[in-house]
Formats: C-alpha cells, structure tokens, sequence
C-alpha cells in the first residue's frame, strides 16, 4: 500500500467514524434527527423498503415508536471506492417500553456520499 493509499483508508476510517458516532447520537433524539443523516434521495432496505427522507423518517419513527430507543453501532468494514464511502457494521438496538430488557442484534451497511461538504448515506441495508 502506497502512503497516498494509506492517508486515503486513514480518512474513510475517520469519515465513517464521525458518521456511526453522528447516527448513534442522533438516534437518542428522534427519526427526523436520524434521517437528516440521509441524503434526500436515499434508500434504506429492510424488512420494507423506504425511499427519500420523508419515508426513511417515517420507517424510523415506527421502529423507535417500537421501544427501540438506543443503538449501539460497531463498525466491520470500511473501503473508500472513488468518492462513495463503504461501510459495513454490526449493531445493537436496545429496548425501552414493551421492548425493555430486550436487544436486537443485527448487520448493516451504509454508502455515503458527500453533499455540501457533509457525508450521508444515500444507500442503507439492514437485515
């Protein structure tokens, strides 16, 4: 690996920190704080899929409304391919409410791109 090469993973690692960091944060403070994280036309698929802002909001705002009020996000992967982002990650929903007590354990994967000079996700998977 060339240095220009190390220097480029060293900025996605970081890029992708910053944006798991961003997510976790915001979802203590609600769906419309969490799809502000999504580039307007993004897609997120999981067990339905959402399209834009407005449907990727009301899909979380549903699965927070659940009691899944907490996650805990680890990344497992990140590559840097031209100018999106890849990151693949692990994460852990804890329940509140009639959830309490439970956690939900599972996989995802984000694709960000950079926007304004902010990076979003503009492709999301989790299953």
């Amino acid at each position: 690996m060339t240095g220009r090469e190390a220097a480029l993973d060293d900025r996605a690692d970081q890029i992708a920190r910053d944006f798991i960091s961003r997510y976790e944060a915001e979802w203590r403070n609600g769906a419309e704080a969490v799809s502000r994280l999504y580039a307007p036309d993004a897609v997120l698929v999981g067990f339905v899929t959402a399209i834009g802002r407005s449907q990727i909001c009301e899909l979380l705002r549903g699965i927070i409304a659940q009691g899944w009020t907490s996650i805990r996000i680890k990344i497992v992967n990140v590559r840097q391919i031209g100018g999106v982002i890849l990151i693949a990650n692990e994460y852990a929903a804890t329940g509140s409410g009639e959830n309490a007590g439970k956690t939900l354990n599972a996989s995802a994967s984000h694709v960000l791109i950079e926007s304004n000079g902010e990076w979003l996700s503009t492709l999301h998977t989790a299953r």
